[in-house]
Order: C-alpha cells, then sequence, then structure tokens
C-alpha cells in the first residue's frame, strides 16, 4: 500500500490491492502467466514481420508490385482496428485466455493457405482478413489485460517482460524465417511458423495460462470502487487526440522497418541476411531502451519522455538517409531499436494516470486502433513512393517529418491541463498531489 509520503508512478494504479496475498503481493503462479504470454506473442509477432521478409520475393514471383502487395497490409491494419475494441469487450465478458487461445488457433490456421496462394485477392482475404483477427486478439492490449488483472504490485515490470514478446518476435523470427527462406522458399516460412503457432503455442497457452482469480480483500479494508473517465469523456479532451496521433506516427515508422527495409536493404545492394541481423539489432535494443525510458518516465514528467522517444524515432530515419549502407547501419538500429517498443508503455502510463481504471481498457484500445491505422498506411503509402519514385527516399523523409511533429505534439500535452477531477486523482497527501501530476504529464 503507498503510504501519504510516496508517490505511485507505476504504470496502472488499482485501488483494489492486497499485499497480503503473499510475502511480496504476487501471487507465484502470476509469473508462469507472464512467460506463457511472452512466448505466445514471440511466435504469434511473426506473422506481421514475415510480410517484410517476404515481400520483394513474391513480388518478383507473381509480378506484383510493392504497392499492390503492401494494400493488403492496409486491408489487415483497418480490419485489426475495428477487432480492437471488440476484443476488449469480449475480454471482459469472457476473459482473456478463450481469447487468446482462440486467437493463436486462428492464426496458426491462416497461414497454412496463405502459403499456397497464388492470386492477389487470395493475399487480401487471408492476409487481410483472416490473419488480423488472430492478431487482434493476441496483441499487446489483451496482453497488458491478462497480466494486469494478475498483479498490483511488480505490474509494470510484468508487463513490460510480457509485451517484450514482440520485441523477441522480431529478434528471432526475422534472421530464422530469412534463413528459411534462403533455404527453401518464402511458401516454407509461413508454414513452419503455422506449425510453431499450433505445436508450440497453442498447447501452453491452453495448458499453462489461467484468467486471474478476483483479489480478495484482508479483514477489515474496504475495496474503493474503480472510477475514471468514460470514452466519451476522454475523446472530448484534446490530450487524447494527441496521444492518438502519436500512435498514429508510431505505427507509421514502424511499417518501414516491418514491410519495406529488407526489400530497402536488397535494392541498396545489402544482403539479405546483414539486413535482418540489423531487424534483429533493432529488436535488442529496443528491450534496453524499453527498460531504460521506463525507469525515466518514474522520475520525469512522462509526456517528456514520450516526446524524447519519437524524436529518437524520426532521428534513427534520418540516419538512414544519412548513413551509408554496411556497418554503420547498426547506428539506425541502436536508435531506432531504443524508441521502437517504449511508446506503447509510456502511452499506457500517461493514460492510465490520466483517464483512471475503469474504462481503461476501451480507452487504450481505442487509442491502439490508431497505431494500427497509421501501420497499414505507413505500409501502402511506402509502396506507392517506390512505385512513383523508384526509390524510398521520399518515405524516409516523411517519417523523420513525423517524429519530429509527435515529439512537439507529445510535449504540448501538459499545456492543456489534466482531465480528471481531484475525485478521481491517486490517493496521496496534499503535497504529493502535484508531483504526481507532473509524473504523469
Amino acid at each position: 500500500m503507498i503510504g501519504p509520503d510516496q508517490v505511485d508512478n507505476r504504470l496502472i494504479r488499482d485501488p483494489n490491492e492486497n499485499p497480503a496475498e503473499t510475502s511480496n503481493g504476487v501471487r507465484p503462479y502470476a509469473w508462469v502467466v507472464v512467460a506463457v504470454v511472452a512466448i505466445t506473442l514471440t511466435i504469434a509477432s511473426g506473422a506481421r514481420f514475415l510480410f517484410g521478409v517476404v515481400l520483394k520475393p513474391v513480388s518478383e514471383e507473381f509480378g506484383w508490385n510493392r504497392a499492390q502487395l503492401t494494400g493488403a497490409v492496409m486491408v489487415a491494419m483497418i480490419v485489426l482496428s475495428i477487432c480492437q475494441p471488440v476484443v476488449g469487450v469480449l475480454v471482459d465478458r469472457i476473459g482473456p485466455k478463450k481469447i487468446l487461445v482462440a486467437g493463436i488457433a486462428l492464426l496458426g490456421v491462416s497461414l497454412i493457405p496463405l502459403s499456397f496462394a497464388t492470386s492477389l485477392w487470395q493475399i487480401y482475404i487471408l492476409y487481410g482478413l483472416l490473419t488480423s483477427f488472430g492478431l487482434a486478439a493476441a496483441s499487446p492490449v489483451l496482453a497488458t489485460s491478462i497480466v494486469g488483472r494478475w498483479f498490483t504490485h511488480q505490474r509494470g515490470l510484468a508487463m513490460s517482460v510480457a509485451t517484450s514478446g514482440s520485441a523477441f518476435g522480431q529478434l528471432l523470427i526475422v534472421p530464422v524465417a530469412t534463413w528459411i527462406m534462403l533455404a527453401t522458399s518464402w511458401q516454407s516460412t509461413y508454414r513452419v511458423l503455422a506449425v510453431a503457432l499450433l505445436v508450440v503455442a497453442l498447447p501452453l497457452s491452453v495448458i499453462f495460462l489461467r484468467d486471474a482469480p478476483r483479489a480478495s480483500i484482508a479483514a477489515g479494508e474496504t475495496p474503493m470502487p474503480e472510477d475514471g473517465l468514460t470514452l466519451r469523456e476522454a475523446v472530448a479532451h484534446p490530450a487524447f487526440w494527441i496521444l492518438a496521433f502519436g500512435f498514429v506516427v508510431c505505427g507509421w515508422t514502424m511499417a518501414f522497418p516491418n514491410t519495406h527495409f529488407l526489400a530497402y536493404a536488397d535494392d541498396m545492394g545489402m544482403s539479405v541476411l546483414h539486413a535482418a541481423n540489423t531487424i534483429s539489432a533493432t529488436a535488442i535494443f529496443s528491450i534496453l531502451g524499453s527498460v531504460v525510458l521506463g525507469l525515466a518516465a518514474d522520475r520525469y514528467q512522462r509526456t517528456s519522455v514520450l516526446a524524447l522517444t519519437y524524436g529518437l524515432r524520426g532521428g534513427a530515419f534520418l540516419l538512414l538517409l544519412l548513413l551509408p549502407s554496411g556497418n554503420l547501419l547498426y547506428v539506425y538500429a541502436l536508435v531506432l531499436g531504443i524508441s521502437w517498443t517504449a511508446t506503447t508503455p509510456l502511452t499506457a502510463a500517461i493514460a492510465a494516470d490520466r483517464y483512471g481504471p475503469k474504462h481503461l481498457g476501451l480507452i487504450f484500445g481505442s487509442l491502439f486502433t490508431f497505431m494500427n491505422l497509421g501501420f497499414g498506411v505507413g505500409s501502402l503509402l511506402g509502396g506507392v513512393i517506390f512505385e512513383a519514385t523508384r526509390g524510398y527516399q521520399a518515405a524516409l523523409i516523411v517519417n523523420v517529418a513525423l517524429g519530429v511533429a509527435a515529439a512537439i505534439a507529445a510535449a504540448l500535452v501538459p499545456r492543456f491541463g489534466f482531465e480528471r477531477d481531484r475525485r478521481l486523482m491517486p490517493v496521496t497527501a496534499p503535497e504529493n498531489v502535484s508531483a504526481a501530476a507532473r509524473a504523469t504529464g
């Protein structure tokens, strides 16, 4: 329990905390859940990363241009954006485990016919629609929900470890998939991933994943009711749209490394394996960046740390424009990696502080849809720009400009005030309320 002389800076605050359940307030099985979620996200994230691995080979094999292929990514992200709030509602009604298990099964099954696709419309249906439903269920939003229900103490650490599965997926899946593709074919990469989902991730989730038991209340304690703003109240304030714009930029700038970077590197004469190693380096530094920037967010104004993150994101693409190909690209990977996964937990922390816990799942799920839309638009326009100019330079310049714009916007959030009244603020001593507000931005 947070004392009156302390400031609570955890990512998401829960008034119904009961540390008496175990010696440190965390059930031991909760860490099993974290491990299973991290492994599941590691494998599931490959369904998104693989598209960038196979983009150029598929384009050359069937004669489809990159704009046509990345149109399927745009469709997928629209569907994913629509599904994300629906998944949030289903999680509240039937529990996160059932949703996650169903998503993994659908994702694994959909990849098998995708590996046999020979027509563009099949790519749009199988990747644009079916895999999107699976990805919506196996997403960081759902991971945040299931892990958050298990933890009150050490919740920030648990969420960081669980959601790092996406970064580990990039670290492991891209090099392995590239090696498989070079040794066999692009079709084999999808089939191997389908087997990993159905044989590894699905049984792990079915056997070991559990929904959190209801929190118990110690004798003599009365639980405080959850409180917070509604989605309608949140969207009425400029801060929501600034955070949403940031997520658009986050998704847009993630689209190039995920969808186009391997093709860009090959166009520049770089070996595909070297380019894949650059992506892996991005993933390594993303884990470091998430931890470092998360610690900074507990000490400094969170919106300022978020602004720094977006500034680094734009700066990474400036480095990609200026640096020659070769080992110097690892500098680009370092800067991009530091900013790669930090945007999600930082925005979640700001949203938790500004909107409260009661409707946080719906509000944050709605915010997260903007990231998916940004990813889809960025993927599509990257392909359109390539076909129009026969290069990616203009797309990189747009990414630089967007990173700078998002940094400026995030820094301006505190100027628009704080949505929640004193009734919704964390319970702290008066002298500490201002400190808590400063931390949230």
